[in-house]
């Protein structure tokens, strides 16, 4: 029935978004039930042309108004026919065919069932509103009133705009115009109903509970629905008429809406209900009125059924007290006739929402024409609690306090009215005072009444419109972070809120004189009555109360002080290279935690919300300073035996008899014996020699920059691994065969027994007790050593997060570095570490040489050593990392390195074979 098209001429150029989109029609019939269907009810499509024609005739001296054929197409009888065989007697005449840009809906619908005889589209039944709604109520459009006659709007006048004839009896409840007509097409397409029965692929959802047209609404803008419509076809019996309203949008354009006008049979001997009053929702334990009004258009009275309906989410009756014209939940009531009834039902709001239903006349007694608007139902949706407030005021996540004004009662006239009695004048001024009570003096720090003077002036009407200031505290909910105590709720998400009240009340007095007269009667000078009166004076006084009342200032204050942990960094514990046979060798581990005071920036907000005052704030929360530790450990041998018994080995190959040639040892010159690569006699100076080094390296964190003790100490643990090792069999300076460390040497026999033994720097000294291994580090040579300290540096400008390291911002929570961005976007909470602590990168580098018999002094081998192969060898040996107190103690075993350096030294005969040569 309902349509919504653009309007669009050339002179206007009309072209904005339309304020309502295109509507659906919905055909309302004539259900007759199981009741006899009246004879002169058409009973062929042919016959319902003749009907609806001879109507048209009767009622408005039209001749054969309805032809059998338009420009565009033959009358729809199948239309017709569908209503007769469906026993519904009310009809749209349509011609032409269904058209329009198939819907998805409903098997892929046309949207347009036909053209009616002006050759408009006319909605095929069931459309939905397939251009979406703006959300604007029927009622409630700014209409162009009398479109006919405004050239803006650019269409012909019609006999029926504005139509009436009072003789019409189908008209006679409209004083002869289409008035109640249009009212019924509207309360039958539309009335009470929500944009969900109407959605088209979920357009403009958020507007689906909303009712499109509230019952017997008329328009807004004033005026009756006649004054507004243009009327495209009348109504007759069994027919629809059709109209237009024409809509003014605020950018210029104009679009119009189909408008339903009824047809007559759904105006007589008619029962309807339509919800009075009827919340938008409620909150649980409110006390809920909800009326009904009961419509008759019977001529006399009909007593008829009724019954209510109130049940709550779980499908269980509401209990409630009915009141009105009957005081019951269900049974008979009375209507008279062309009048109205009207039906309370009052309950407590459950905790759910609840269905309301009113049902009249279910049991079809009396016979109407229409029933499907004999039942109204709707749902009073449950409003969750929250207190009735006037104010609402939040302390975000980083406030600290908030300045607040408010005016009291929303910023309306608090008055009190003084009346004078009769016969009276006032003398002097009103006098009180409107008294405002801070009902939370906890809540509402710094309470102050502005503009609320005391009342003493000459008036009747007394008005006041207090301004109340005041402070809130985030101490008054039980978060204190700058006095360091911490509040932590389980859901920092959900705000502790307390509500505050300030309410008012108070009266004013004012003084007045009545005046009065009292007479009587009196003998005249002439002796005749005559009537003396004479005017009195009294005081008297009255009061007025001020309008009592009490506004409600809620306060949600979003508390977030940080979590106890922040995830660790994840930082490697292992030696890379730990091999024999690598020289090489780097330790990772994580340093040594040090703890850190942090601090978050909190402020003051004034009355606008503004922040200032901006105060650092200690962080509950101690954070856990560590980084990667580094050691890079290099062995080099710096003079390795080959180099160092290279000299006296060729002087032996060339034979030579040069004692200043065998520098450290005595070679054998034999030539027997040149292909060994260390050939020795025994008994003769054999002495240990080498240079051997090594790089040590370390980075780590420290709070002060001095030289560190992991670094001295991993320093000590690698000189302590070296090992000078031999098997030779030597002799000290008591004539006692020993081994390298001056330990005697068992004898089987005639045969010294060889015992391997290690020098090292712990145990250094060798035959004859002579130290034989010297350490050359930082202690000889101080350039041995070196440092470079930098400090990680931070700062709490909280405008300059650059200004703090990335190593800070790996422990501190609001950053992406330690994956707690987010508790600075949804709590504004970041930390900063605290000024006065300090944290440096320390790269400590020790260089190293360990020299093996630095003075070359002299040491023989024993003349009875056995001939045979012996061995002479550097090795670094394993250091247990586990047994120091440092942070990489975590890091188990340094694997030493074996061989550092190897000779093999043949021993073949004696130095008395050459004695006795």
């Amino acid at each position: 029935m309902s349509r919504i098209k653009w309007i669009q001429y050339p002179v206007i150029m009309l072209s904005a978004v339309m304020a309502l989109q295109l509507m659906s029609g919905t055909i309302f019939s004539v259900g007759t039930g199981n009741s006899v269907v009246p004879e002169d009810f058409p009973q062929t499509p042919a016959e319902a042309r003749e009907y609806i024609n001879k109507d048209m005739k009767e009622l408005y001296n039209e001749l054969n108004y309805y032809v059998q054929e338009t420009n565009n197409g033959k009358l729809r009888e199948d239309l017709l026919q569908k209503r007769i065989d469906s026993r519904e007697y009310t009809f749209e005449m349509v011609y032409g065919a269904s058209h329009g840009e198939r819907l998805v809906h409903k098997n892929n619908m046309y949207p347009y069932s036909g053209y009616n005889l002006t050759g408009d589209s006319v909605s095929a039944e069931g459309v939905p509103w397939y251009a979406g709604w703006s959300g604007t109520k029927i009622q409630d459009f700014d209409m162009v009133k009398k479109p006919w006659l405004n050239p803006r709007v650019g269409v012909k006048n019609n006999r029926f705009n504005h139509y009436s004839d009072p003789s019409n009896n189908y008209l006679a409840n409209s004083n002869g115009t289409f008035e109640q007509a249009i009212l019924t097409g509207l309360n039958l397409e539309y009335g009470g109903k929500t944009y969900s029965e109407f959605i088209y692929n979920n357009m403009n959802a958020g507007y689906k509970d909303r009712v499109v047209y509230d019952f017997n609404s008329t328009p807004s803008k004033g005026g009756s629905w006649v004054d507004y419509v243009q009327v495209i076809q009348p109504p007759t019996f069994l027919s629809w008429g059709s109209g237009r309203i024409y809509i003014n949008h605020p950018d210029g354009s104009l679009t119009y809406l189909g408008i339903p006008i009824a047809p007559f049979v759904l105006q007589v001997d008619d029962l309807s209900a339509t919800f009075e009053s009827f919340p938008s929702g409620a909150v649980a334990g409110d006390s809920v009125t909800v009326g009904v009004r009961i419509n008759s258009t019977f001529d006399g009275d009909r007593t008829t059924d009724f019954a209510w309906e109130i049940k709550d989410g779980s499908g269980k009756t509401v209990p409630a007290n009915y009141r009105g014209h009957e005081r019951k939940a269900a049974g008979p009531i009375t209507i008279p006739g062309n009048s109205e009834r009207m039906l309370y039902a009052s309950f407590i709001m459950p905790e759910t929402s609840v269905s309301i239903k009113l049902q009249v006349n279910y049991g079809k007694s009396p016979e109407e024409v229409v029933y499907t608007n004999n039942t109204v139902s709707s749902t009073l949706k449950l409003v969750q609690p929250m207190p009735a407030v006037k104010q609402k005021y939040d302390l975000d996540y980083n406030v600290l306090s908030r300045e607040i004004s408010f005016p009291l009662a929303n910023g309306n006239q608090i008055t009190a009215v003084l009346k004078l009695p009769g016969s009276s004048r006032w003398n002097g001024n009103a006098v009180g005072a409107l008294n405002v009570v801070n009902g939370m003096p906890g809540l509402l720090r710094n309470f102050q009444v502005n503009n609320n003077p005391a009342v003493n002036e000459a008036a009747t009407t007394i008005t006041r419109t207090p301004v109340i200031t005041a402070k809130l505290q985030r101490t008054d909910f039980g978060d204190n972070p700058l006095g360091g105590e911490w509040l932590n709720p389980g859901n920092a998400y959900t705000p502790r809120a307390k509500t505050g009240t300030v309410s008012f009340s108070g009266e004013v007095n004012r003084n007045y004189i009545h005046t009065y007269e009292s007479c009587k009667t009196v003998s005249g000078t002439d002796g005749k009555p005559m009537r003396e009166c004479k005017t009195h004076e009294e005081s008297g006084s009255t009061s007025a109360p001020f309008s009592p009342g009490e506004d409600s200032i809620t306060v949600n204050t979003f508390i977030y002080n940080g979590r106890k942990d922040i995830p660790d960094k994840e930082y490697q514990d292992k030696i890379e290279g730990n091999a024999r046979d690598s020289l090489s060798k780097r330790l990772l581990w994580t340093t040594e935690p040090y703890k850190i005071d942090t601090i978050r920036w909190m402020a003051h907000a004034d009355e606008s919300g503004a922040l200032s005052n901006w105060t650092d704030v200690n962080g509950q929360y101690e954070r856990t300073f560590t980084q990667q530790g580094i050691g890079n450990l290099v062995w080099k041998t710096g003079q390795t035996m080959a180099d160092a018994y290279r000299q006296g080995r060729e002087a032996a190959r060339k034979m030579t008899n040069n004692k200043a040639d065998y520098d450290r040892a005595v070679f054998a010159t034999d030539r027997e014996l040149q292909n060994a690569d260390y050939p020795i006699k025994s008994g003769y100076y054999f002495n240990p020699a080498g240079v051997y080094n090594f790089t040590l390296e370390t980075v780590t964190y420290k709070p002060n920059k001095d030289d560190t003790k992991d670094h001295k100490e991993l320093v000590k643990a690698v000189i302590d691994s070296f090992r000078y090792e031999s098997d030779l069999i030597y002799i000290n300076n008591n004539k006692v065969p020993v081994n390298l460390l001056n330990e005697p040497l068992e004898r089987t026999g005639n045969t010294i027994v060889r015992k391997p033994a290690a020098l090292s720097v712990e145990n250094a000294k060798g035959v004859n007790a002579l130290p034989l291994i010297l350490v050359e580090d930082r202690s000889t040579d101080s350039s041995r050593y070196s440092k470079e300290v930098e400090e990680i540096y931070h700062s709490q400008d909280r405008n300059n997060l650059e200004a703090t390291h990335i190593f800070w911002k790996n422990i501190l929570e609001g950053y992406s570095q330690s994956s707690t961005k987010g508790s600075n976007d949804a709590f504004l909470y970041r930390e900063f570490v605290k000024d006065g602590q300090h944290m440096y990168k320390i790269t400590e580098k020790t260089t190293v040489s360990i020299i093996v018999n630095p003075d070359n002094a002299p040491i023989y081998t024993d003349a009875g050593m056995s001939d045979g192969n012996y061995y002479v060898k550097a090795w670094i040996a394993d250091v247990d990392l586990s047994s120091s107190t440092n942070a990489y103690h975590t890091l188990g075993k340094l694997v030493g390195i074996k061989p550092l350096d190897e000779i093999r030294v043949s021993v073949k005969g004696s130095m008395y074979d050459d004695l006795n040569n």
